[in-house]
């Protein structure tokens, strides 16, 4: 049964969306994993890293994409996620890496969700929750791309996901609303669980937080010495929950995700370094979601 992993910080520019395909690249390339990825985001990033544009605009018109299933949510209607979803195929392991489409649409469809249900409604928070569940049997993860937000889509992520991992930048404001994440995230299952306990009497768990990780340092062994002092209050504050690995920015990052073939899975030599680190970070991923740290 797969893991469900939402990647979230509500600061936009960490670089949020790269690492979420890297590591999960990461992960189908070297521990032979079976992922689906679920663009949340409207920016559709995570999409079109994996996709070229021609090819999701077929899709869309063709499949589908999460535009389609939210606008079903909002009409009441079933919606099967099985039909939208898309294989990768610039790689040989790519039959192990799935992705659920996002589309430019889905912040207005967000909106009208929350126009409709209201901020309380537990019914839309768990849309996908109880959508994802059959895909469950088919894959050892599943990735959720959040917005920069804690709109409705990204609590519908939260409420899919049994873990959250925050991405940042050793920079002050990137660190600086670390704290508010976990109150939020915090403030919205406890509001759940006294409606649901009213209701049923039954909950829904918060997912836990696996891990903070740094993201664009400027060198490859290390951060400069701002990183470096931001990295270590931290980690002396949040502990065992920051990863002792991270990762360092790449000029090639672009140039990838245009040809739509993540770092992690291009065997360029140019690459090495930048897949060197992905793959210590989705190791200490995989350490930590197999034998969770306190």
């Amino acid at each position: 049964m797969a893991e469900v992993v939402s990647f979230i910080n509500f600061k936009g520019g960490v670089g949020k969306t790269t690492l979420c395909v890297e590591t999960a690249a990461s992960l189908v390339g070297h521990f032979k994993s079976r992922v689906l990825l679920v663009d949340l985001d409207p920016q559709t990033n995570a999409t079109l890293s994996l996709m070229r544009e021609d090819e999701w605009e077929q899709h869309s018109q063709t499949k589908g994409t999460l535009r389609e299933f939210f606008q079903a949510c909002y009409d009441g209607r079933d919606f099967d996620l099985s039909t939208i979803r898309h294989q990768y195929t610039k790689h040989p392991l790519g039959k192990n890496l799935h992705l659920l489409p996002s589309h430019l649409e889905l912040f207005g469809m967000d909106l009208q969700l929350a126009t409709k249900f209201g901020h309380g409604d537990i019914q839309a928070k768990v849309f996908l929750r109880n959508a994802l569940t059959p895909l469950h049997k088919d894959y050892d993860f599943i990735f959720i791309d959040c917005p920069p937000n804690l709109y409705l889509a990204t609590q519908n992520g939260l409420f899919a996901s049994g873990y959250f991992v925050v991405v940042a930048l050793a920079e002050y404001l990137s660190t600086l609303g670390l704290a508010h994440i976990q109150k939020s995230i915090t403030g919205i299952f406890n509001q759940a669980s006294q409606l649901l306990a009213k209701l049923s009497g039954n909950s829904i768990p918060a997912p836990a937080l696996l891990g903070i990780i740094f993201n664009r340092l400027r060198y490859a062994g290390r951060g400069t010495s701002n990183e470096e002092s931001i990295m270590t209050r931290i980690r002396q504050k949040y502990g065992s929950a920051v990863f002792d690995n991270f990762v360092s920015q790449s000029t090639q990052i672009a140039g990838r995700a245009e040809e739509k073939v993540p770092i992690a899975l291009s065997g360029y030599a140019a690459d090495q370094q930048y897949e060197s680190q992905m793959r210590k970070v989705a190791e200490e991923f995989y350490d930590r979601i197999t034998r969770p740290h306190p």
